[in-house]
C-alpha cells in the first residue's frame, strides 16, 4: 500500500524539517558540539510561527472581504498557508545564515520566514487548492505519475 501525500502535509513536513534543522545548526553552533536537543524547540517555534502568521493572514482577509460586504473566507484546505510558511522558512533561514557572521538566530529567521509566508500564503488560499485540483486532475486522467 502506497501511502500519498497531499501538497498541505507536505509542506508542513517540510517546515518542521526546516525549523529542527535552523534549531539543530543554531544549538551545535553554540555548543561547538551535536546537541539533537535543540532540534524539538526549533520545530515547535517554527511551526507555532507559521500557524500564527496564517491565523493573522485569514483574520486580515477576513476583516477585508467584510468590509467589502462579502461573506467571510472558511478555508478548509489551508494549501496556500502551508507552502507560503514552508518557502518563508526556508527563504528566513537562508537569509539568515547569509546575514549573520556567526549562524546565530537561525530559529528566528526560521520562525519570521515562517510567520510571513504563512501570513501572505493565507490571502490567495481560496485560489491555491483549485488550482491544485486541477494540476492532480489531469496528472491522474493522464496516466501519468
Amino acid at each position: 500500500m502506497r501511502i500519498s501525500l497531499d501538497t498541505k502535509e507536505k509542506s508542513f513536513h517540510a517546515t518542521l524539517a526546516i525549523g529542527g534543522v535552523a534549531g539543530l545548526a543554531e544549538g551545535s553552533i553554540r555548543a561547538a558540539s551535536l546537541t539533537l536537543h535543540t532540534m524539538f524547540p526549533g520545530m515547535l517555534l517554527t511551526i507555532v510561527a507559521a500557524f500564527f502568521g496564517g491565523f493573522c493572514g485569514f483574520f486580515i482577509k477576513d476583516c477585508a472581504r467584510l468590509a467589502r460586504g462579502m461573506k467571510p473566507y472558511r478555508g478548509i484546505n489551508n494549501d496556500g498557508m502551508m507552502m507560503g510558511a514552508f518557502l518563508g522558512a526556508f527563504l528566513g533561514t537562508l537569509f539568515q545564515v547569509a546575514d549573520s557572521a556567526d549562524g546565530a538566530n537561525l530559529v528566528i529567521g526560521s520562525m519570521t520566514g515562517a510567520f510571513v509566508g504563512a501570513l501572505f500564503g493565507a490571502l490567495p488560499d481560496e485560489f491555491v487548492t483549485p488550482i491544485l485540483q486541477l494540476i492532480h486532475q489531469e496528472r491522474d486522467t493522464s496516466g501519468t505519475d
